[in-house]
């Protein structure tokens, strides 16, 4: 297990909670579906998948599953424990890439573009893990 996370169950109620607050944040929302991306993320210690499509309309969430009939085009994999500092502004995914703490497969350009428009993002998944709860794992 993790030395945060560890069931993966908070890491999909943080995650889940924060994408639920996209509708609040409307300039957000809009420039994750320009990027028109449906990302894998693999996540290890405990293991899980989260799957983002932002390919239509809406963002729709997938967690321990993918969506029927569609292929991810960038695969990110790391433990839950980079996945919940990463959410939590404390990780820099370029930087995390380069050093190895997360793997990647496909097109990362597609997530490059996504990097500039997280940053609100993150202070939604502390007040996603607050209302779930879980506040001691807000770091």
């Amino acid at each position: 297990m993790g030395k945060h996370i560890t069931d993966i169950e908070q890491l999909y109620k943080g995650i889940a909670g924060l994408f639920g607050s996209l509708d609040q944040l409307p300039d957000v929302k809009r420039k994750v579906l320009k990027t028109d991306l449906l990302l894998d993320l693999d996540y290890s210690d405990p293991e899980g998948r989260v799957v983002i499509d932002a390919t239509g309309d809406d963002i729709k969430i997938y967690l321990g599953e993918s969506p029927a009939g569609k292929e991810p085009e960038v695969k990110l994999m790391m433990s839950s424990d980079t996945a919940h500092l990463f959410w939590l502004g404390k990780i820099n995914l370029i930087m995390a890439t380069a050093t190895g703490k997360i793997k990647t497969a496909g097109n990362i350009g597609g997530v490059i573009k996504l990097v500039p428009v997280l940053d609100p993002l993150f202070k939604a998944y502390a007040d996603s893990l607050r209302d779930n709860g879980m506040a001691e794992l807000i770091i």
